[in-house]
């Protein structure tokens, strides 16, 4: 999805769903899915397990349990974990500017359910 306010969807397993334009909501749902949304205030949601998401500039990114998730400037970024002790899923959040969060870099939980750092985003050459 390509347009300002434009909203890209996929559900199968290994699916990957794309937007672009500012406000742009990008949702994968099946298993090992991907979801990105570049656009300024862009929300990248991967539900399933294992499963990646990229926010935009003051965009939110949100990862299902065992997946990994990186937001651009000003952006946040969400992990879930399964809290087996209590029957249910917990949020991790950490906002990219704050807590040595940084800004494009993946993120995924530790063994004590904290943000661990990974890999920088590789990121499209501009043409």
């Amino acid at each position: 999805a390509t347009g300002t306010r434009g909203t890209a969807s996929a559900t199968g397993e290994c699916g990957t769903a794309s937007a672009t334009g500012t406000r742009g909501t990008a949702s994968a749902t099946g298993e090992c899915g991907t979801a990105s949304a570049t656009g300024t205030r862009g929300t990248a949601s991967a539900t399933g397990e294992c499963g990646t998401a990229s926010g935009g500039k003051d965009g939110t990114s949100i990862a299902g349990i065992h997946g990994k998730a990186a937001a651009d400037e000003r952006g946040t970024i969400l992990l879930i974990w399964r809290d087996t002790a209590h029957d249910r899923n917990r949020i991790v959040v950490g906002y990219v500017g704050e807590d040595g969060i940084e800004a494009n870099r993946w993120y995924s939980l530790g063994a004590n359910h904290e943000l661990v750092a990974g890999e920088m985003v590789e990121k499209a050459a501009s043409a």
